[in-house]
């Protein structure tokens, strides 16, 4: 590429990330191009994807000049792509983790998931592959004309590099650990760069922890008398009972207690007669 096409699709680029509120980098590593060109369809509309030479790509980025943009080249990626949009970060990862078809996992990559090999039959035949399982750490056995894995094991905690031992197992055991499709390794929003493993939590998980934080800060705001506007209401009825425990027990003539004060004294009253009426009943 001459030098001032070189220019010329930096500058492009670099204009177009600019008129985008959410600039996402994806890996395209190992996607076949119909696959890919069927996503891209899909998300016309939604989403732009822009596949650029690596040197091209990281001047784009740094010429755009947008706050903590830069911190997207820090992201390991095999086989970059740009990803433009103005949708929610988050919706739109959820969106293309949805598109992506497992796959068995090969030699090198990195685990998208924890993988457990379960306990039970595995339906292979008694064999080399024994070995093999036991390799990896998998305690198996030959019952019958079966392998059975004895225990639960856990191969992979996610991000960890696959070996060409535990991919060739796990294709076997007939496990997909790995899947095809669009990867968004990160997006920048607003001056914040969101990475996968931030991007790929769950609605459900981000409403629990919400809902958590609410009740922990209102039971540390209730513990500490904070005058929060949700603890104040509370912290007021709270105080108002005491007050009125406290006035009727002490027998304070407040209008509030008034009334039980004149109960409490009738109920006396008529206890005191019954005991009186007793004892005259009794000497009589």
């Amino acid at each position: 590429m001459v030098k001032e096409e070189k220019i010329r699709r930096v500058k492009e680029l670099a204009d177009l990330i600019k008129k985008y509120g959410v600039v996402g980098i994806i890996d395209i590593y190992g996607l076949p191009s119909d696959p890919f060109q069927q996503i891209r369809k899909e998300l016309r509309g939604k989403a732009i994807i822009r596949v650029e030479k690596k040197s091209i790509l990281e001047r784009a980025i740094r010429e755009a000049n947008k706050s903590n943009l830069k911190k997207l080249l820090e992201l390991d990626v095999k086989m970059p792509a740009i990803l433009l949009t103005d949708d929610n970060p988050f919706r739109l990862f959820k969106l293309l983790k949805k598109k992506r078809t497992p796959t068995f996992a090969k030699s090198g990559e990195r685990a998208e998931r924890e993988v457990v090999v379960p306990a039970g039959p595995t339906g292979l035949p008694p064999g080399p592959i024994i070995s093999d399982l036991k390799s990896v750490g998998i305690k198996a056995s030959i019952q019958g004309q079966d392998i059975v894995v004895q225990e639960d094991c856990k191969l992979l905690d996610p991000g960890d590099v696959i070996d060409e031992k535990v991919a060739n197992v796990l294709m076997k055991l007939g496990i997909k650990a790995s899947s095809i499709g669009l990867k968004l390794v990160g997006a920048w929003e607003n001056g914040v760069v969101y990475t996968h493993d931030v991007l790929d939590v769950s609605a459900e998980e981000y409403e629990n922890e919400i809902i958590e934080a609410v009740q922990q800060s209102f039971n540390l705001a209730y513990n500490i008398d904070y005058p929060a506007r949700e603890v104040v209401e509370i912290k007021l009825v709270k105080a108002t009972q005491h007050a009125l425990n406290l006035a009727y027990n002490a027998v304070i003539y407040e209008k509030e207690v008034i009334e039980m004060l004149l109960q409490k004294a009738q109920f006396e009253a008529m206890a005191l007669n019954e005991a009186v009426e007793d004892k005259k009943m009794i000497r009589g």
